[in-house]
């Protein structure tokens, strides 16, 4: 079974600003290295079934390169991730023999080489191609290093003239190869949207997705950081959610993330929150709560006053949550481990977030990997799952209690249909539109059923649902 993981990554969007300053300098860069992180990481996500974030981190650890080099190798990343399809179009054009059985190493030095040559301008393609070959060479032999030399130079030398017409397939066939995407969701899609706006939709699914952080009000004041910001002569954009905001380079926040005066958080995951609208000496409770962005927001909205009680299956995550809490100056957050499934609470809460597992479909331009991993049947088993946390957040909640309910998928089963059958088996409860809760300013992301729906093509934020739930 696959369940997107509520993990979003620090490391899902890395923009060209982040490595241009050393693009500009060549000879300085430590490109080897980086280079080398991005096939270990490729093969654990291709063979290990290893989150893209998780074997980021892990080779972070290990590997000497500073921010400018993680900004490269995560550029190589995901990129090579998102634009898989059609990379592997390309190199299957100039190899001659059962892609299939290349050796996986090789593959993803060929990959991460095709997307230098086709997405990176800022590479030189005798870099990229070089480099590559020295990189094959020393992880493997001469005789692969010979290899791919031959390929990436067939490629770079043919780069005009390479098709990406798919010979024998169908119109959609060629559609998801252009867009990089399983022809499955391309199809499931068309049936929603249509054709020009899936278009647009897989399209926002392949840019770099921006990552925006929360400023931590319990420790600054969102004017004051905004003018330290400023001050620092750091670019940055303002977020339409208040006390978010989104600067150009990824890497100009890490001092200020180590201080707890910000956190990773995405904008429509924050606003599932401000849909919950906690208030100070509540009791909350958080389903699904790891990696702990969720949790802390709410804490930080409750002034640090109230309990929040946090769950997750296992410890490591809770770990992180605890890490998380502590850094940003919490204390109110009490950490269980246990299927949420089956939590029984001592005492009823006031609230209750459920971001629920599901599909991902949202954040694919985020979680680059996840395209590649579901299926129809993930949605199917999903909704079951889902379906099982309702039950006992309704369990779990006062009477007059509010539940969130939320996912990070843009598939009506895990959606509006999920909710649709849960007020049909409980006639007590109902949707509370969002614009009861939420600012003026954040009406716009509300549907006619009362949702916040945020679809990446629309909205330019990742792909999000949440409703609120009360009683009648």
């Amino acid at each position: 079974m696959f369940v997107a993981p509520h993990n979003r990554t620090l490391f899902g969007a890395i923009t060209n600003a982040d490595i241009d300053s050393k693009q500009k300098e060549p000879s300085k860069l430590n490109i080897m290295t980086a280079r080398e992180v991005a096939v270990k990481v490729l093969r654990e996500v291709d063979f290990g079934g290893v989150k893209s974030d998780t074997a980021i981190t892990t080779h972070f650890s290990i590997a000497p390169l500073d921010a400018v080099d993680k900004a490269f190798a995560m550029h190589m990343i995901y990129g090579t991730l998102r634009e898989k399809m059609k990379i592997d179009y390309i190199i299957q054009q100039f190899y001659r023999h059962d892609y299939n059985k290349m050796d996986p190493d090789i593959k993803n030095i060929l990959r991460i080489a095709v997307y230098q040559l086709f997405y990176l301008t800022k590479v030189p393609k005798w870099a990229a191609v070089n480099e590559s070959v020295e990189l094959a060479k020393r992880l493997k032999n001469q005789f692969l290093g010979n290899l791919v030399n031959g390929v990436l130079r067939n490629i770079a030398n043919n780069i005009e003239s390479i098709s990406f017409k798919t010979k024998g397939g169908t119109f959609a066939d060629q559609i998801a190869l252009q867009y990089s995407h399983p022809k499955w969701l391309l199809d499931r899609w068309l049936e929603r949207f249509g054709f020009s706006e899936v278009q647009e939709l897989m399209s926002a699914n392949n840019q770099i997705p921006k990552i925006s952080f929360r400023i931590n009000t319990l420790k600054t004041e969102v004017s004051k950081f905004l003018e330290q910001l400023a001050q620092s002569k750091l670019t940055f954009q303002e977020s339409p959610v208040f006390g978010f905001v989104v600067p150009e380079r990824f890497f100009d926040m890490e001092a200020f993330l180590k201080e707890g005066l910000v956190s990773v958080q995405s904008e429509s995951q924050g606003m599932a929150c401000l849909l919950l609208d906690p208030k100070p000496n509540e009791r909350i409770l958080d389903m699904c709560a790891a990696p702990g962005g969720k949790s802390t927001f709410l804490a930080e909205r409750m002034n640090n006053l109230g309990h929040i009680t946090a769950i997750d299956l296992y410890d490591n995550k809770l770990q992180q949550i605890r890490s998380q809490a502590q850094t940003l100056g919490i204390n109110i957050i009490e950490t269980v481990k246990g299927d949420a499934r089956k939590f029984t609470p001592t005492e009823k809460y006031d609230k209750v977030l459920l971001d629920a597992p599901c599909s991902g479909t949202g954040v694919l331009a985020r979680r680059a990997e996840l395209r590649w991993r579901i299926s129809p049947n993930d949605i199917t088993t999903m909704q079951k799952l889902q379906r099982d946390l309702l039950e006992n957040a309704i369990r779990c909640v006062k009477d007059d209690g509010v539940i969130v309910y939320a996912t990070c998928s843009l598939e009506p089963e895990e959606n509006y249909r999920q909710i649709e059958s849960f007020l049909e088996a409980h006639p007590d409860w109902r949707v509370q539109s969002a614009t009861e809760v939420l600012p003026a300013e954040l009406h716009q992301y509300v549907c006619e059923s009362g949702a916040i729906e945020i679809l990446p093509h629309r909205h330019h934020m990742d792909g999000a649902f949440s409703i609120r739930l009360v009683k009648k």
